[in-house]
């Protein structure tokens, strides 16, 4: 008759669920919407699953302001058909070879050899 022994492994039970008040997830979710705030970096603060975290900041989400303050609210626009002034023109003072933009109040002047790249993501930023 062969007898197989093998040690008997049971797991250990697992802890009482937290329960975390609204206020602790609202003021969870709210050092997470900081500017440059690591997500995982608070939740291994707090003690708690980055994913629950993310998942409470989408059950918050709009609840909670990123600054601190009350929520933000939409603000009525009205848009006029104005029309525009025109650009002034450069100066006559341009030395050949350099490229000045003016939009508005900004001023962009190039001088030298002009990366096209640099250049049309200068342009995409400046122009509507």
């Amino acid at each position: 008759m062969d007898t197989i022994i093998q040690a008997v492994t049971t797991r250990a039970k697992r802890g009482p669920y937290r329960r975390h008040s609204d206020e602790f997830k609202r003021a969870a979710v709210a050092r997470t919407l900081v500017a440059g705030a690591s997500v995982s970096l608070i939740a291994r603060e707090l003690k708690i699953n980055a994913n629950q975290l993310f998942s409470w900041r989408k059950r918050f989400a709009g609840e909670v302001p990123a600054g601190g303050n009350a929520p933000s609210q939409l603000v009525a626009v009205t848009v006029l058909d104005t029309p525009r002034a025109p650009a002034p023109a450069p100066a006559a003072s341009v030395p050949p070879g350099v490229i000045v933009l003016s939009v508005g109040q900004a001023q962009l002047r190039l001088e030298g050899q002009v990366d096209a790249i640099t250049l049309a993501l200068l342009l995409a930023r400046l122009l509507p």
